[in-house]
């Protein structure tokens, strides 16, 4: 599959850690349409997770890596992640009003990679898991999906969860 436009993978991380602070060039934006109906979902989604793992979910970590051989730091932001102290599981979480390969090489060529640099695959489980509101099996994705009831559920596999607030 082609990755999407103006994507750029992590590459091979030398350094990462989660930043106690936020990027310096965020702004507010007020978003309309379709983008502004994924960021009310999103906050929904959001919501139902702190819900269900109040003590284990972190929502929109900002990461700060940089590749190997490079010279910039890099930020990035996944939708969240679930740290499953008990098990050895981190799952990381990307959000999507309708499915979309998209969240493929979100969560498995940018956000993976360094989570993995910041809890070491030695010591820790890495699962990925995209929350959607509508699935269309028809849409390609690079792998295959497993439909879980949960999203804490452990999987080898690629997982997808429907939820409809």
């Amino acid at each position: 599959m082609i990755p999407p436009a103006k994507f750029t993978p992590a590459g091979k991380v030398e350094t990462a850690r989660v930043s106690p602070f936020e990027p310096p060039f965020l702004r507010t934006r007020r978003y309309t349409g379709k983008r502004a109906e994924g960021v009310r979902y999103e906050k929904k989604v959001q919501a139902y997770l702190m819900e269900l793992y109040p003590d284990t979910y972190v929502p929109g970590p900002w990461l700060l890596f940089r590749a190997e051989g490079g010279t910039k730091w890099r930020w990035c932001q996944p939708d969240g992640i679930l740290i499953d102290e008990v098990r050895g599981i981190i799952t990381c979480i990307e959000v999507k009003y309708s499915h979309t390969s998209n969240a493929w090489w979100q969560v498995r060529q940018l956000y993976q990679p360094v989570l993995e640099h910041i809890f070491p695959p030695d010591l820790w489980k890495h699962q990925a898991c995209e929350i959607v509101k509508w699935y269309d099996a028809s849409v390609g994705f690079p792998e295959p999906l497993e439909m879980t009831p949960q999203v804490c559920r452990p999987s080898e596999r690629f997982k997808l969860h429907i939820h409809r607030p």
